[in-house]
């Protein structure tokens, strides 16, 4: 029997898909974001650091190659199978989380839907992209 490893090339494509898929949704709702934040465009553009595209790329790296281990693990086998297994662990680990967080923090629910949102979207290409994307030794 074969066995089944990560594909480092499909966690590096999900990488990449992970920095554009963000950059889209917030180009998409920007204007909300902003107010629902308190934050005005002058204080978004001062902010120049580039630490949090290094933190972005670092996370996604873990989370892409960390889902592909887990997927070696219960043997997700088709682009299906990757994608629900994505969208649920998008849905439960990441958005679930945001909500709460952000209701201790008296945030509105909408700032959480957009910021969940878009890992839930992330969470299930990379699911589908690592399903069907598959390495073995």
């Amino acid at each position: 029997m074969r066995k089944q490893s990560v594909n480092l090339w499909a966690v590096l494509v999900c990488v990449v898909i992970g920095q554009v898929i963000p950059a889209l949704w917030y180009s998409a709702f920007s204007e909300q974001w902003m107010a629902l934040n308190g934050f005005t465009i002058d204080q978004v553009k001062s902010a120049n650091s580039p630490a949090p595209y290094l933190a972005s790329i670092v996370s996604s790296s873990f989370m892409a190659y960390t889902l592909g281990w887990v997927f070696t693990k219960i043997h997700v086998k088709s682009l299906l199978a990757g994608f629900l297994i994505g969208l649920l662990f998008g849905v439960v680990f990441v958005l679930f989380g945001i909500i709460v967080k952000d209701m201790f923090s008296l945030k509105p629910l909408l700032l959480s839907l957009i910021d969940g949102g878009v890992s839930v979207i992330i969470y299930a290409i990379t699911g589908s992209i690592l399903g069907v994307w598959r390495k073995y030794e």
